[in-house]
């Protein structure tokens, strides 16, 4: 398992490259990339319907990279309406990425983070909002929900990689 906070969508190929060449790709039971909203910040500019074709090509390039393992694609949990460091970042762009990250669902793995995110805030009778401490980063409460979400994802990449084995 490995995390690179900070990390853009296209540097997740650069890892799979690295562990490529390094000669242990054949341990990894598989992959899964958790999309997050630094690829949807303002700086980067606002002509998104470029941003949205660059960033399916890296899903594209991923998918490509990752097809002799389960591959697994996380939704963006899109942030909350208020917060110090939401106007960062593009709802729309976020949008659009979600959007691409649900068509690739014939060719990998998609869970909806966003969405069972914010259903599982909601059975717990909480607000969204509480679920961000600035309303991009998840809070500690957010994580309570978050955390078995992604347990979740892992069980189904690990049951998909066993079957693998086995055939």
């Amino acid at each position: 398992m490995a995390a690179v906070g900070r990390s853009r969508i296209a540097d997740v190929l650069a890892i799979v490259s690295r562990i490529k060449s390094h000669g242990v790709w054949d341990k990894v039971g598989g992959l899964i990339v958790g999309a997050g909203i630094n690829d949807s910040e303002w700086r980067e500019g606002d002509d998104l319907q470029s941003r949205t074709i660059y960033f399916r090509s890296v899903l594209d390039a991923l998918i490509r990279a990752s097809l002799d393992i389960p591959l697994a694609i996380l939704t963006i949990t899109e942030p909350d309406k208020q917060g110090a460091h939401v106007d960062r970042f593009s709802r729309d762009l976020i949008e659009r990425q979600n959007t691409e990250i649900r068509a690739v669902s014939s060719r990998a793995i998609v869970f909806d983070m966003d969405k069972e995110f914010r259903t599982s805030m909601a059975k717990a009778g909480l607000e969204v909002s509480v679920g961000f401490s600035d309303g991009v980063h998840i809070s500690e409460i957010g994580y309570q929900h978050w955390r078995p979400l992604l347990v979740e994802c892992v069980e189904t990449v690990r049951a998909i990689s066993r079957q693998k084995a086995d055939v």
